[in-house]
C-alpha cells in the first residue's frame, strides 16, 4: 500500500477525508457505485461533494460535483465558464452574455445571467474572481426548480459545479468549498452577515424550513430560521413583527414558540393581535402546551385580563367574555374557532353562540362537516351554528345614514317650496 500511494499519490479517498478535516466537515462512505462524499456547513447552507456517473451503458464518464441548495426567491440566475467550453449553453436557459467590468475576467470566462446588476456587483467581489481564476477548469451555474431540481420548495435554488472526472487535488477541492462559501454570502446576504440587521435575519426566517434529502441531507432549514426568530426578538424592531407573525402556524413547533417569544420581547401593540388567535391552539411547543407560551406572552404585553378572559371561556365561564370590551373581538373569535377541534371545543362553540358571533358561521359550518354529531363538541356546533343562524336572519333596524332626510315627511308648519314654483291650475288668474 505504501509502495502504491509513493507511485501513484494518495487516494481521493485519503484525499477526500482530508479535505473532511480541513473544512470541519463530515466525510461519508454511502455506496458501491459513488462511495464517498464530504459535506459541510457554511452559514446557512451545506455544501456537498460527491460524484456521479452519466452514460448509455456502454461509455460512462464520472462527474465530480459541488451543490448546495439555497433560498433565492428573486430567481436570480447565472452561468459561468471559462471561455471555449460550453460555449452556448446558456442560451438554453434565456441568460444573456454579460461582462462585469473586469478586462482579465471578462477575457477569461463567458457570463450569462439574468441580473446584470447582480451579477456586476458578484463579481465585484476580488476574492470570488481569484477563487475562480484558480479552477482550471469551472462550471458554476445555478440551477433551477425544473426537470430533477423541482423536488425543492418554491423559492429553493441549487448553486451547482460539475466537472469531468474523480477530482483529487486536495488544493483545488479547497479553493472549492471557498468559492461556495463566498459566493453564497454575496448571492444571499450582500457578502456580509449583519447580525444586527433585521432584513438579514428577516431573510433568513423566509427561508423554507425542513430537510431536503437525497442520499445525504442537503438543506436543514429549521435551525437557521429558529435563530433567526430569536435574533428578531433580541433586536426588538417592530419592522419584524409581520415576518415573526407568518410563522406562527408553522408546521416547526420549536419555530413557533420562539416566534412567540420573540413578539413578546419587541414589546408592541403590534404584536398583539397575531398572537391572541393563537390561545385557541391546543398543539404543544418544546413539550409545553403552546397556548401557555402564548398567554404568557399576552401578559407580557399587558393583555392579562384578555387571557383570562378567553381562558374562562374556553373552560366554560362565559360571563366575563358577554362583556368584554377589551377590543381584539375578531382576533378573540378566531381564537375559539380555532378551539372546536381540540378538548375546549364544545365550550368554544357555546362561547361564539353566546356573543352572537355571526362571523364564526363559516368556521362553525367547516368543523360540523368535520364532526357531525357523534359528541358532544359535534352537538354543541350543531347548536351553535342553529342560534346564529337564526340571528343572521333577523330584519336589522335601518341605520339613520340608509334614509334620505328629503324623504322623510314634513310636518304641517314646515316650510315647503316656494309657491311661486307650483304650477298653476286652469281657473287660476
Amino acid at each position: 500500500m505504501n509502495f502504491l500511494k509513493a507511485l501513484f499519490g494518495p487516494s481521493r479517498k485519503d484525499v477526500w477525508r482530508q479535505l473532511a478535516d480541513e473544512v470541519d466537515g463530515q466525510f461519508h462512505e454511502v455506496g458501491l457505485f459513488n462511495p464517498f462524499a464530504v459535506q459541510a456547513r457554511t452559514g446557512d447552507w451545506t455544501v456537498t461533494l460527491d460524484t456521479y456517473t452519466s452514460g448509455d451503458g456502454k461509455t460512462n464518464q464520472t462527474f465530480t460535483r459541488l451543490r448546495a441548495p439555497y433560498f433565492n426567491p428573486e430567481g436570480f440566475r447565472f452561468d459561468i465558464y471559462r471561455a471555449g467550453v460550453f460555449s452556448g449553453f446558456g442560451k438554453a436557459l434565456g441568460l444573456q452574455d454579460i461582462e462585469v467590468g473586469h478586462p482579465r475576467f471578462d477575457r477569461d470566462f463567458v457570463i450569462k445571467g439574468n441580473a446584470p446588476r447582480r451579477l456586476r456587483r458578484l463579481f465585484g467581489n476580488g476574492r470570488v474572481r481569484r477563487l475562480m481564476q484558480a479552477q482550471p477548469k469551472i462550471q458554476l451555474t445555478v440551477k433551477g426548480r425544473d426537470g430533477w431540481f423541482g423536488r425543492y420548495p418554491d423559492g429553493m435554488d441549487e448553486l451547482h459545479f460539475q466537472a469531468h472526472g474523480a477530482i483529487k487535488d486536495l488544493a483545488r477541492l479547497r479553493n472549492l468549498f471557498d468559492l461556495f462559501t463566498e459566493v453564497l454570502w454575496e448571492v444571499c446576504h450582500g457578502g456580509r452577515a449583519h447580525e444586527d440587521d433585521v432584513p438579514f435575519h428577516v431573510r433568513r426566517l423566509s427561508a423554507p424550513g425542513g430537510r431536503i434529502t437525497n442520499k445525504y441531507v442537503l438543506w436543514e432549514g429549521d435551525r437557521p430560521r429558529r435563530d433567526a426568530a430569536a435574533a428578531l426578538g433580541r433586536l426588538e424592531d417592530p419592522a419584524a413583527i409581520p415576518a415573526l407573525a407568518d410563522v406562527l402556524w408553522d408546521e416547526d413547533a420549536v419555530l413557533r414558540l420562539r416566534a412567540v417569544e420573540a413578539l413578546a420581547e419587541i414589546r408592541h401593540p403590534g404584536a398583539i393581535g397575531p398572537l391572541v388567535p393563537l390561545l385557541g391552539d391546543a398543539r404543544k411547543a418544546a413539550g409545553l402546551q403552546f397556548r401557555d407560551g402564548v398567554a404568557e406572552a399576552l401578559r407580557q404585553l399587558g393583555e392579562g385580563e384578555l387571557v383570562v378572559t378567553v381562558g374562562a371561556a374556553l373552560g366554560g365561564d362565559f360571563g366575563r367574555l358577554k362583556t368584554y370590551d377589551g377590543g381584539y373581538r375578531a382576533e378573540i373569535i378566531a381564537a375559539l374557532g380555532h378551539a372546536l377541534e381540540g378538548s375546549s371545543g364544545a365550550h368554544a362553540a357555546n362561547a361564539l353562540a353566546e356573543i352572537h358571533a355571526v362571523e364564526a358561521l363559516p368556521r362553525l359550518r367547516e368543523v360540523q362537516r368535520s364532526l357531525g354529531t357523534r359528541d358532544a363538541t359535534g352537538q354543541a356546533v350543531a347548536a351553535a351554528i342553529g342560534k346564529l343562524e337564526a340571528r343572521a336572519s333577523l330584519p336589522r333596524a335601518a341605520a339613520a345614514a340608509d334614509v334620505e332626510v328629503d324623504t322623510l315627511p314634513r310636518s304641517a308648519q314646515a316650510p315647503g317650496p316656494d309657491p311661486g314654483t307650483l304650477p298653476r291650475g286652469s281657473q287660476a288668474p
